[in-house]
């Protein structure tokens, strides 16, 4: 392929994926902000929410990865002109989404009246259990505002969920600010009030998206069929056997980091906080990565249903390379100031000599964490969940944990040995995905 065909694809994904970063950093706003503004209660209420939110954001993630790979569908349909259809599958979409939200809802209220089984304090309980109740009803708005982001993104307007969550994140900060402190004759909610904004964010960012979608002119092409007419089970059965194995892969991968947490906690507060410090800034540098990952899934989908298989192999290997050297500048800004990032954070030195031995393993699992992280968003563009699920597994729970455990406890490396146990990991869940897209595309092309 020419180089100019290279470099054209490149802007093309950055096109696409631009939006996506944006929508992507607005979610983490979100949760910063929430943050930050209830830190103003004191350690009490952060710790509270803290701990209500990292268990409930586990079961969130799962919905929103089995609602992933409908980008791709979305996309193959946009690539096929098959305009009708698209309304067709968003309508089993939003059901699926309603379904899987009524499931993790009442896991979630299962789940609270037993919180104590993570060991926290009665005062932690007490107020993380409000927190958690109120919040758990933000699963349905945040998956049917995702069952639309998947459809206006893989249609190619991915400006349209950026715009929407860019207003989420200012609401949010507005409704912390009025119903924790209970300003301008809102009642005073304290940390509940933070729960509230959060829920009513997501409920108008849904209902912003659900509006648009259905009120646009550009849309009617999409919804010229009635949503009366009955369900078509095999389309719905495809879309769940393409959601399990991926909302997995998103559990997999976010466990496996949460269980690294838990094993450097062993060593100590002091690794703990370099941990902390090490992900935070190596998980803001993969939102880019993800966002190219997602762009890579709608033009692999897009190219499919046009049938040009060549050129959908060809829009994969490009964004695996341009995620693989973004990642690579990543790793040298890590790498080379590696003193000198943790100090934005704290000024405790043996933190800051602790976080600076990690960056320099992070420097290497950067770049092997763009390969895989985009490949499979490629591979989700041609409807394949289910191996990336197994490799997913493979490499952070049967090798990496495993090997990250052994290096740490045993073999005497000490806390740096939980994150070579993750690079392990990560090297070879790149090289079996992009593997498994090469075996995949070159397929399609033979047939």
């Amino acid at each position: 392929m020419s180089r100019s065909k290279f470099f054209h694809e490149s802007k093309f994904l950055a096109k696409l994926a631009g939006p996506i970063v944006v929508g992507q950093v607005g979610q983490n706003l979100i949760t910063l902000a929430d943050t930050i503004m209830v830190g103003s209660l004191g350690p009490l209420a952060l710790g509270a929410s803290a701990f209500a939110g990292s268990v409930f954001i586990v079961f969130l993630i799962f919905g929103l990865g089995m609602l992933a790979p409908l980008t791709a569908l979305f996309a193959r349909m946009q690539g096929q002109e098959n305009y009708p259809y698209g309304g067709v599958l968003l309508r089993h979409s939003i059901a699926i989404a309603l379904v899987v939200s009524g499931f993790v809802i009442g896991l979630l209220y299962i789940l609270l009246p037993n919180l104590h089984w993570f060991g926290q304090t009665p005062e932690v309980l007490k107020m993380g259990s409000d927190f958690f109740e109120i919040i758990a009803w933000s699963v349905l708005p945040s998956l049917i505002y995702q069952t639309y982001k998947q459809f206006t993104d893989g249609i190619g307007k991915t400006k349209v969920s950026m715009y929407v969550m860019i207003f989420g994140v200012i609401f949010n900060i507005a409704g912390n600010y009025v119903l924790i402190h209970g300003y301008y004759g809102f009642p005073k909610l304290g940390l509940n009030g933070s729960a509230w904004a959060t829920l009513m964010a997501r409920t108008l960012m849904a209902l912003a998206m659900i509006f648009y979608v259905h009120l646009h002119p550009h849309f009617k092409r999409y919804l010229a069929e009635r949503w009366t007419h009955r369900f078509d089970r095999h389309l719905l059965k495809n879309i769940i056997r393409l959601g399990i194995p991926n909302g997995l892969t998103y559990l997999f991968e976010v466990g496996a980091f949460s269980s690294a947490a838990v094993m450097m906690g062993w060593f100590g507060a002091t690794p703990l906080a370099a941990h902390q410090i090490t992900i935070s800034l190596a998980s803001t540098s993969f939102l880019i990565t993800l966002g190219v990952g997602i762009a890579a899934s709608i033009r692999v989908g897009y190219e499919l249903g046009r049938g040009d298989y060549s050129l959908a192999r060809f829009a994969g290997f490009t964004a695996i390379k341009l995620g693989a050297a973004y990642m690579s500048l990543c790793a040298l800004g890590f790498f080379f100031l590696r003193h000198w990032f943790p100090t934005f954070y704290v000024s405790d030195q043996d933190v800051i000599e602790w976080a600076a031995k990690f960056f320099i393993v992070v420097a290497i699992f950067e770049i092997f964490d763009g390969i895989q992280a985009v490949a499979i968003g490629a591979l989700r563009g041609m409807s394949d969940t289910q191996w990336p699920s197994i490799i997913a597994f493979f490499a952070y729970w049967i090798m990496g944990l495993p090997l990250g455990y052994v290096l740490a406890f045993h073999l005497g490396v000490g806390p740096v040995g939980i994150w070579i146990g993750l690079l392990i990991g990560l090297i070879f869940a790149s090289i079996l995905l992009t593997w498994r897209f090469h075996i995949l595309s070159r397929r399609f092309i033979k047939n």
